[in-house]
């Protein structure tokens, strides 16, 4: 990198830092004092399922269930994350467990 073009490159980072910091601290913000709102409870209930979903609809997107290599990592992400999920009532683990499953399937059955 020629050194004339640092200022723009660190201008450039710094830009990158505030919108990425103020993306994160806005929910925070926007969402001080309302903890109790129903809203809020509604979306703090609902919003892992939401994630499960939409990990679902990605898994099966593309899914051949002609050819074993592409059902299997789907199903078997899909089984272990119900499993988990119903076993610990956890989400976090159950998704990532989920997804690792489904990673080491995929990458075993190429």
């Amino acid at each position: 990198m020629n050194p004339a073009t640092y200022p723009y490159a660190l201008g450039a980072i710094a830009v990158i830092w505030a919108v990425t910091y103020a993306l994160r601290a806005f929910p925070f913000v926007a969402l001080r004092g309302k903890e109790e709102s129903p809203l809020v409870g509604l979306i703090a209930t609902s919003m892992p399922l939401g994630v499960m979903v939409i990990l679902v609809i990605f898994a099966l997107m593309d899914t051949d269930f002609g050819s074993l290599a592409s059902w299997m990592p789907a199903a078997g992400g899909i089984l272990v994350t119900v499993a988990i999920h119903f076993k610990w009532a956890n989400a976090m683990v159950s998704i990532v467990a989920g997804v690792a499953t489904y990673w080491a399937l995929g990458i075993l059955l190429i």
